[in-house]
């Protein structure tokens, strides 16, 4: 990576509004002892068909066992290989670093590679032990064009003259934030690093904003307009942003937008961003106060989310998932354990063929909660049976569920609530219908 720094004009631009001496994926995190994040950015070193994956790396010194030196060494292997099991690359290096508490430790490495699907396998292995640390992470290589991936970094220092650092990009040493997420109020500098190709001699706009997990801007730049030197081959772009901007916790999204000819690109990464609770006790490298290892259930928590948090999510892999559900209810533990409590309760409207919380009552029991009212309805010779369930605390809203087939299974038919499902002949629909399944008797009382 230390040739990038002599390539043949490697132009500098600063989009920051402060002067400092930088869709795309969520951070993986490891399963195992050893706890680690990593996460990738995609680069074209060569302007060929070849490009890069630069794989970065982030853990806590704390964990690994130390000598009588007070040193830690552990092994790191990076293998990619293809999704039939072919290996395609490996990178292994040995670590050593002076042991601390609340270390953290980055390393980088670069693997040449062309299109196609991956998977990257990283191994972590604590010298001193033999406690190991993994984390799989699926890749998919296309070409760039203009702009490459973005790299989140918790901070941007100027290298030593002659420096052979593998974190060294264009006179700068950009330390990776490779699990992905920022603990406010400790890591509130969110930098990252981009490179723009083969716009020498043009005029390109750039802008950067933030956004939160359902799409809404919530920090953004002006646009800054560069006029690029004629055989300029690449821009190092670098930016930073105060994250205390952000309301809550939660996953977020870094958004690189440039226009050039009229057309405008973007590239984006995910990062969450939590807060600290002094209270709670940490566990391993874990980012969040009262993380969870599992989501006790995840088909209940979809029902829960916004449009763009569903986008979001359902991008994730296994672990990123895990991450996303600690991080929505970062702060709310009570919240969450009343939603998980609703899910167990939503059990209660199963049927034959589906679930509680697949059911119209299940999913507005456990979206909205118990009604603090329920009006059930039996059949009568006018109406087939409903129930109307209110919620007076916020704003007197109602549903109604009708059991239109006779077979106890309710559907609903109307709502109060803004975006929920609601006919507007409602009332008409609660009357028996002639030779209806579960109702065939109904027309002996007709005229």
């Amino acid at each position: 990576m230390t040739g990038r720094s002599s390539r043949a004009m490697f132009f500098l631009v600063s989009l920051m509004l402060v002067s400092v001496v930088g869709a795309g994926s969520l951070a993986s995190m490891s399963q195992g002892e050893i706890h680690f994040g990593i996460d990738t950015a995609l680069f074209d070193y060569y302007h060929s068909d070849t490009l890069v994956i630069e794989v970065y790396e982030q853990m806590l010194v704390d964990q690994f066992s130390m000598d009588s030196d007070s040193i830690a060494g552990f092994e790191t292997l990076v293998v990619l290989r293809t999704e039939t099991g072919d290996t395609v690359a490996v990178s292994q290096w040995f670590s050593e670093v002076e042991w601390m508490e609340e270390r953290s430790v980055v390393n980088s490495t670069a693997i040449p590679v062309v299109s196609g699907e991956y998977i990257l396998d990283v191994v972590v292995t604590d010298g001193g032990n033999g406690r190991q640390g993994t984390v799989s992470r699926p890749l998919s290589v296309t070409a760039i064009g203009h702009l490459s991936e973005l790299e989140l970094a918790r901070a941007l220092v100027p290298a030593p003259e002659s420096s052979a650092n593998p974190l060294l990009k264009g006179g700068l040493l950009v330390y990776p934030a490779a699990n992905g997420g920022y603990m406010l109020p400790a890591e509130h500098t969110l930098y990252y690093y981009a490179e723009v190709y083969d716009v020498g001699g043009q005029t390109v706009k750039l802008r950067s904003r933030l956004e939160n997990s359902s799409g809404e801007t919530i920090f953004a730049r002006p646009w800054k307009t560069v006029d690029v030197p004629e055989g300029a081959d690449v821009i190092a772009l670098i930016d930073s942003l105060d994250l205390q901007v952000v309301r809550g916790s939660g996953l977020h999204r870094m958004v690189l937008g440039m226009v050039i000819q009229d057309d405008t690109l973007e590239v984006d990464k995910l990062l969450m961003v939590g807060r600290a609770i002094e209270t709670v006790a940490s566990q391993g490298d874990s980012l969040y106060a009262g993380e969870v290892s599992m989501i006790a259930y995840p088909e209940h928590f979809t029902l829960i989310l916004s449009d763009a948090e569903m986008d979001l999510y359902e991008d994730l892999d296994d672990a990123a998932k895990v991450r996303f559900y600690t991080a929505y209810w970062q702060d709310r533990t009570a919240d969450r354990q009343a939603f998980e409590q609703r899910c167990m309760e939503s059990a209660r409207y199963s049927g034959s063929f589906k679930e509680g919380w697949e059911t119209d009552r299940g999913r507005v029991y456990v979206i909205y909660g118990a009604p603090d009212d329920i009006e059930a309805v039996p059949f009568t010779i006018d109406q087939i049976p409903y129930e109307i369930w209110s919620y007076y605390e916020s704003g007197n809203d109602r549903f109604v569920f009708a059991d239109r087939t006779g077979t106890g299974s309710y559907e609903q038919i109307f709502s109060t609530v803004e975006g929920e499902s609601s006919y507007s002949n409602w009332e008409d629909m609660l009357a028996p219908v002639t030779g209806a399944s579960g109702y065939g008797g109904v027309d002996s009382f007709q005229e």
